[in-house]
């Protein structure tokens, strides 16, 4: 198969339903990695709560409310997307006409459901590190050297990078004052906002 075929099968039904958002994903996390701009325009704000959504439904598997949102749903379109496209050229290929538009609907929700399921699977290793309760436990933070490393931090939102024990640490912070502070100015952590997960930090 040539590269104007294979994408075709790409850019076509069913399988641009999930090509399309999987594409869209992973540019915008690639761009977010680099400029930022996700957390400076949404901070905290949780649009999806899989576990509240489906109400502990088995088609979606608990392992994917354990990882961020843009991750989990990138993964799966991906996943989505290979499925589709094999079964497109190796069996939907050889049908024709109504028959070929039904089964090519059809699979489409058997697709995505087998895509959540492996998704799942190959995000599980994963999981433990996105669990920032458990990785943030034993560690005292107050008093420490940070660098920032979020575009800016405002006295609403910003993250800024520990380093403790060889170990670097993402932390959601706050600014103790209005004082600018932009990507890898050196902060202090100041204390820990009651019933957030919130650090106030200042420049040094």
């Amino acid at each position: 198969m040539d590269t104007a075929s294979f994408l075709s099968v790409l850019t076509s039904f069913p399988t641009n339903i999930f090509f399309v958002p999987f594409v869209i994903l992973f540019f915008v996390m690639a761009i977010d990695m680099v400029f930022d701009f996700a957390d400076a325009a949404f901070g905290e704000l949780d649009f999806f709560d899989f576990d509240a959504e489906t109400g502990g439904s088995l088609l979606i598997p608990p392992v994917l409310s354990h990882v961020p949102l843009a991750v989990a749903l990138c993964v799966t379109f991906f996943v989505g997307t290979v499925m589709s496209y094999y079964v497109d050229t190796l069996a939907l290929v050889h049908l024709e006409g109504v028959v070929a538009t039904a089964a090519k609907i059809a699979t489409v929700p058997v697709s995505a459901i087998a895509s959540l399921h492996v998704a799942s699977w190959l995000l599980k290793p994963l999981q433990p590190l996105f669990d920032k309760e458990k990785t943030f436990a034993t560690v005292n933070y107050i008093g420490m050297r940070a660098r920032v490393h979020s575009s800016t931090v405002t006295q609403e939102r910003g993250e800024v990078v520990v380093t403790h024990q060889g170990n670097e640490y993402l932390l959601d912070v706050v600014a103790e004052t209005s004082a600018p502070m932009a990507y890898g100015d050196e902060v202090v952590i100041l204390s820990k906002v009651e019933d957030s997960k919130n650090y106030v930090v200042t420049k040094i």
